[in-house]
């Protein structure tokens, strides 16, 4: 059963690193970076982004803002995949 518990918790750091980066990324978009672990940073984040752009350039077109929602929709998203995968953990944990 520890192993288990590890091979979940490594998810669970995982998912954390990528919010961490995503609110770290747009922490530092604000002051407009020309520095090259920011480059970085957003070459790693945006396979993690990426499917959320789809949905944020519909809610643009709704509410007819020029914002885009896609790291705020992406740091939702892998918080809620974080507790389902915490609940997959638990739901195994019990077999």
């Amino acid at each position: 059963m520890r192993g288990l518990y590890e091979v979940f918790y490594a998810g669970y750091l995982f998912l954390r690193l990528i919010t961490g980066a995503i609110l770290i990324y747009c922490v530092l978009s604000w002051f407009r970076p020309s520095f090259r672990a920011f480059d970085l940073l957003g070459r790693f984040i945006e396979p993690f982004v990426m499917p959320f752009r789809k949905l944020s350039v519909r809610l643009m077109r709704y509410f007819r803002a020029p914002i885009d929602f896609s790291f705020l929709l992406a740091m939702i998203g892998y918080q809620v995949l974080e507790r389902l995968w915490w609940r997959l953990y638990a739901l195994l944990a019990r077999l």
